[in-house]
């Protein structure tokens, strides 16, 4: 039996999608918004607020304060993290498979084992399967965008 491949975004990622959507938007703009309704519709308010916090502080998200309000958009690191996302999406829709696997390997040495982790993570998320520790399938074409994500990840070359 195929496994479907399934992303669910976090709080933080859709409120990142909704960023990169509006543009710049006050914080009541966003609960009118189709993502809020589609990802958040058991989210309380609050929460939401404080996920774009916690953008905001791992400068994602810029905040501008104006009259009491604070007006957010997209660093230049929350652009790229929204593509990102976006493109997890993108592969997780169905396809016609080809009949072939895309096999990928790699060797990262142990003294960078926190960004080993964050790419077994990251193929997980867009649906890789795991045959042994640093070996992965994808059973449909690559998006030139894929490949692209991985250029600002400095594996120690």
């Amino acid at each position: 039996m195929r496994k479907k491949i399934i992303y669910e975004p976090t709080l933080s990622d859709s409120a990142l999608l909704m960023v990169d959507v509006l543009g710049k938007a006050f914080v009541g703009s966003f609960f009118l918004h189709p993502y809020y309704h589609t990802y958040c519709k058991h989210t309380k308010r609050q929460s939401f607020k404080n996920a774009l916090t916690r953008l905001e502080n791992r400068g994602l998200v810029l905040g501008e304060r104006r009259n009491g309000k604070v007006l957010y958009c997209l660093s230049e690191d929350g652009e790229k993290l929204a593509n990102r996302i976006k493109l997890k999406f993108e592969m997780a829709k169905s396809k016609k498979w080809d009949g072939k696997w895309r096999v990928l390997i790699f060797d990262i040495p142990e003294k960078i084992r926190s960004k080993r982790d964050f790419l077994r993570n990251e193929l997980k998320d867009f649906g890789f399967y795991q045959l042994q520790r640093s070996v992965w399938v994808y059973p449909y074409n690559l998006p030139q965008d894929f490949f692209d994500l991985w250029k600002d990840l400095d594996f120690g070359r």
